[in-house]
């Protein structure tokens, strides 16, 4: 499985030759060598993983504070040795399980004939425990183990009884055995790759204070209510493994990594970002999509008109504008929707 088989709310995977010819029509990167691309919210990855093709980009950094996306980058853009016949052999290890002869475990008490059937819901969670086994008596390395964690997340989502996202599970539905346990493709890149879990306001103050240089910064936070700690809830609770008690219908732990870009802070910390980001950088990429016309919960905090004047106060800005198909859960009807990327020189 490739780095953008994923179902994934916001992803910029379409985007990316139009994302890059905007940029490209303001600052020519093409001009330069070692370039450091710095992700400030990574998402899937793929943003970072279509630069890593460029010859002039030479080092990365990779920020989101959701504990699956973290664990995905440290799989997709290895950075220590692995065997990969080992991985391998230990897939074909957990596809000769016969998932009706497993006790039952957390991940099928919790979510067996809800997102997955009881038989895979129950294999699942006896993989999931596995993969801790195997680390903690050294018998994968750390690289393999993230290899094999980011396999199990994107093999999970795959088959999910979800619409892309885990807010709620699709009810009334006959949930057949489907899950196959297949193996990620780590992205070979000679870059330098840096990978943080951090809030990515706090993170670009602290790069700020080492005198960091950022050549371009692409920006592309939450707009609306909706937390992405709440959207991948499940996915959260498999990387961790930490297996909390689950609250409401859709089966949620309690709250954590809740982003102020959903709420009523989002002005304010976007400005408080901007102006770090253009301590340190040459060009800021925003992207953005106009889903304020939309219903209350997709609502943006941010409008572009706020956005505009933030960029304009730091440099020149440049708008480029694409038709966009907005996220919708199947309960909301958007129309004349539009994706804009702003490039801002400092």
């Amino acid at each position: 499985m490739k780095l953008a088989n994923r179902r994934y709310t916001g992803a910029k995977t379409k985007l990316l030759e139009r994302i890059d010819e905007t940029l490209l029509s303001v600052f020519d990167y093409t001009k330069y060598q070692n370039l450091c691309f710095f992700d400030v919210f990574a998402g899937t990855g793929v943003v970072s993983a279509y630069f890593m093709q460029k010859p002039q980009f030479g080092h990365f950094i990779l920020n989101d504070f959701l504990h699956s996306n973290s664990t995905i980058y440290q799989a997709f853009f290895p950075q220590e040795t692995f065997d990969w016949q080992k991985i391998e052999a230990i897939q074909s290890l957990f596809r000769g399980i016969e998932a009706r002869d497993l006790e039952s475990n957390y991940y099928s008490k919790h979510f067996g004939g809800k997102f997955f059937s009881e038989n895979d819901s129950r294999l699942i969670g006896f993989i999931r425990d596995e993969l801790d086994k195997l680390l903690e008596s050294n018998a994968i390395c750390p690289q393999e183990f993230m290899i094999l964690l980011a396999s199990l997340l994107y093999s999970v989502d795959r088959i999910a009884n979800t619409v892309g996202h885990y807010d709620a599970y699709r009810k009334n539905i006959t949930l057949q055995d489907k899950f196959v346990f297949e193996l990620i493709e780590p992205i070979k890149s000679n870059a330098k790759i840096e990978i943080y879990k951090k809030d990515s306001n706090m993170l670009s103050q602290e790069l700020v204070e080492h005198r960091r240089h950022i050549d371009i910064a692409f920006i592309d936070p939450p707009y609306n209510s909706r937390q992405y700690s709440r959207f991948y809830h499940l996915l959260e609770t498999l990387t961790k493994n930490d297996k909390p008690h689950l609250y409401g219908v859709a089966l949620k732990p309690k709250p954590e990594n809740i982003s102020k870009y959903c709420k009523v802070e989002a002005r304010q910390s976007f400005r408080d970002l901007i102006d770090n980001l253009a301590k340190m950088s040459r060009v800021l990429v925003v992207t953005y999509n106009n889903t304020y016309t939309a219903n209350g919960r997709s609502n943006a905090r941010l409008k572009e008109n706020e956005i505009k004047q933030i960029l304009d106060s730091v440099g020149t800005i440049h708008v480029a504008e694409f038709d966009y198909k907005a996220f919708s859960s199947g309960k909301s009807s958007f129309k004349d929707h539009k994706e804009r990327v702003f490039v801002c020189q400092i």
